[in-house]
């Protein structure tokens, strides 16, 4: 428990600052009686506030550490949370959805196969392509649409594996099936059915195993750490990716992704330098990660290359540093694909949070009215999560019209007519 109340500590930053409560309104874009009502006690700040507190003051981390991000919330419903949001599981403790029925080599799924197995291979091929043709789907409709083609294409690449006639053809088989479950996991996580994801991405782990995959099965660290940001559970997405980074020595790439997933922790609860440092590492492995397998295949984001820059501005917000935030986030924009429509509306959505936090508001509309067409019928929940917040910052400006409109249209994207629940 703190020793001052974070009222208190407040006013006496702010009176050291030779500010009036007046004019840190005017920097963290709070009302004044808000602010008021804080130092008194009467309210409590939430832990981004008190990080834009900090930052306006000069406070070293004094006042952020007060109000820290809940590193172990609790669920809504009171259940007990799934035992991987609070422990880092060993890969040999999983249990595996398939049977055993692949020696440890890895075998790219599109080499060129031996005479006799040429018939055995082409559905390989097929369904490696067909992988690739859902990843460009998944980029114009809803998840539950793509999640409904994966669970018939899973099935067909389970009976395929059984009845491959030889070793090197079931390998092949089962590595493919492991990036159908990771892209799986990923699409139930946009369709907002947690406990589908983590399902998904317990038999990626399994089947990355067995088919000898070491860095797609050190990436589903990664992928749990993705769970637990968006639980807003800071330790856990630490111990995530610093796990999966020391997993992986021999992968550049996803000792890269680790490092972005760990600053993204860092900076929810707080730890500005530390976060610095995880994002330094990160550009420094993704500049010289190579790829190893077809880009349909290949381990994280197709733009994985652009992240660093993108990352950095989302941190930056989550550090209480809004304008810089917004200068880096749009500039990383910039170099995304258009075909990249979630990742594109993501931090498309991060940078509104952003422009709204630092009172740039003539440059939020264009922002969101781009931000809303492109997201319009993805049925993101990652996006929505982003959206939610955008509109709370967005009531405290009720006193615009334009903001008024603008909050009117973010709520109604908040709720899809499109999304159902995924099968």
């Amino acid at each position: 428990m703190p020793t001052v109340p974070f009222g208190h500590a407040l006013r006496l930053h702010r009176v050291r600052a030779g500010l009036s409560l007046s004019e840190l309104s005017a920097r963290v874009h709070y009302s004044s009686p808000y602010l008021s009502r804080l130092e008194s006690g009467e309210r409590r700040p939430s832990p981004e506030l008190a990080r834009l507190c900090d930052v306006a003051l000069g406070a070293g981390g004094a006042l952020a550490g007060l109000v820290a991000a809940r590193e172990r919330p609790a669920p809504a419903d009171g259940t007990t949370p799934p035992a991987t949001s609070r422990t880092v599981p060993l890969l040999s403790s999983a249990t595996s959805h398939t049977a055993p029925i692949l020696p440890p080599a890895a075998v790219c799924p599109v080499a060129l196969p031996a005479a006799d197995d040429a018939e055995d291979i082409r559905p390989v091929t097929h369904y490696a392509l067909h992988l690739a043709e859902l990843r460009r789907l998944a980029q114009r409709v809803s998840p539950s649409a793509v999640l409904g083609q994966l669970g018939t294409a899973v099935a067909l690449l389970e009976t395929l594996a059984r009845a491959a006639h030889t070793a090197a053809v079931r390998r092949q088989y089962v590595e493919l099936l492991a990036f159908y479950a990771e892209f799986a996991g990923w699409m139930a996580q946009e369709a907002g059915d947690e406990a589908a994801a983590e399902r998904w991405i317990g038999r990626t782990e399994a089947l990355a195993t067995e088919a000898g995959a070491a860095d797609l099965a050190d990436h589903t660290l990664i992928r749990r750490a993705c769970l637990a940001l968006y639980r807003r559970d800071a330790r856990s997405v630490v111990e995530y990716a610093v796990e999966a980074g020391r997993r992986a020595p021999g992968s550049p790439r996803v000792r890269g992704l680790a490092a972005l997933r760990e600053a993204q922790g860092l900076a929810l609860a707080g730890r500005a330098e530390a976060c610095d440092g995880a994002l330094r590492r990160a550009a420094g492995l993704l500049g010289t990660a190579g790829h190893s397998r077809p880009p349909a295949l290949a381990v994280g984001s197709e733009v994985t290359h652009r992240l660093p820059a993108l990352v950095d501005g989302w941190c930056l917000h989550d550090l209480g540093r809004p304008e810089e935030a917004a200068e880096r986030l749009h500039d990383g924009l910039l170099l995304v694909p258009v075909r990249s429509e979630r990742l594109r509306s993501l931090f498309t959505a991060r940078l509104a949070l952003s422009l709204a936090a630092c009172g740039r508001l003539e440059a939020l509309v264009p922002v969101v009215d781009a931000l809303l067409k492109g997201s319009a019928g993805l049925c993101s929940h990652t996006v929505r999560s982003e959206l939610r917040l955008l509109a709370v910052s967005l009531r405290r400006r009720y006193h615009r019209p334009d903001m008024r409109e603008l909050h009117a249209r973010v709520t109604a994207a908040l709720h899809c007519a499109g999304c159902a629940p995924s099968i």
